[in-house]
């Protein structure tokens, strides 16, 4: 198998994160081919000195999704695995060299997402300090014999570490209606991919869930209900997995909105829930709408 990779970082505001995850994929047992930052200006991006002869950097607007998409549109035809890492993710050294293992050994996967040891996304965040050290410590035990690992198809990728061969994807965008943070782009995107998608402890890492540079508490709250209803009117998630997903979030977001903390504005969260509710009752809903508020 050709072993060609292109891995695609979408960021914005975020540039020592972004600076950070270089120097790891420099450290990669297998070196990616190609890597594509898809930044909004040059203020997201930390000038290196002797720039890597793999990086490209491409500049336009905002929002993962469009971002990821410029970023395809110059990868396309130049790798055989599309790898996608959020500018605050913490790969294994092995990650590359693990995911064409898997690719290799099982040839009807067409996506996989790995394991991740810690979500900082959960917990309000990690330092890259605390997040290498996680994933320094899982490294030394060695890469794991692909044979004997863990792979489920019990889930979606997540999208701050998924890998796609690049011919499942070839005709596939990310949805731009999903504005700013994307939420639940990973999971739309891959559910037109189609064929196999599995989640594996062959790879792993750790995302820092920075909070730095992500939407508004408010934009966000109502992304968390406009996005899954409209992903069910286009049929990549059941009304089931929708309804589920938007009640946790609103349960989630009261809950901690009565002991708030300094890093997730779950109050403004719960705002944004109200103002999703108030326009799907009315029928007035539409994924751009988040940018608005």
């Amino acid at each position: 198998m050709d072993r060609s990779t292109a891995i695609i970082v979408a960021t914005k505001g975020r540039p020592q994160e972004l600076r950070n995850l270089l120097d790891a994929l420099a450290e990669q047992t297998v070196r990616p081919d190609l890597i594509v930052v898809s930044a909004c200006d040059e203020a997201d991006i930390i000038p290196m000195t002797g720039e890597p002869t793999n990086l490209r950097v491409l500049f336009g607007s905002p929002g993962s999704s469009a971002q990821r998409n410029r970023a395809l549109t110059e990868v396309r035809g130049k790798c055989k695995i599309i790898v996608f890492f959020d500018d605050d993710f913490v790969p294994s050294r092995f990650w590359i060299e693990q995911v064409h293992e898997l690719f290799t050994a099982q040839s009807d996967v067409v996506c996989a997402t790995g394991e991740v040891l810690s979500d900082g996304a959960v917990n309000g965040g990690l330092d890259w300090t605390e997040g290498r050290s996680i994933v320094d410590k899982r490294d030394e035990s060695g890469k794991r014999d692909i044979i004997d690992c863990e792979v489920r198809n019990d889930q979606p990728p997540y999208g701050c570490n998924m890998a796609f061969r690049a011919t499942s994807i070839e005709h596939i965008s990310f949805d731009e209606r999903l504005v700013l943070y994307g939420w639940l782009e990973d999971r739309d995107f891959s559910a037109r991919a189609g064929a196999r998608m599995v989640w594996t402890d062959a790879l792993w890492g750790v995302h820092l869930g920075t909070m730095r540079a992500r939407s508004s508490g408010r934009r966000f709250g109502y992304s968390q209900l406009v996005n899954p209803w409209y992903l069910v009117h286009k049929g990549t998630m059941t009304s089931q997995e929708a309804l589920q997903t938007m009640l946790f979030a609103v349960v989630k977001n009261a809950i901690e909105s009565m002991r708030p903390n300094s890093t997730i504005d779950r109050r403004g969260r719960l705002k944004g829930n109200i103002i999703a509710i108030k326009d799907l009752v009315l029928g007035r809903w539409a994924p751009e709408k988040a940018s608005e508020l």
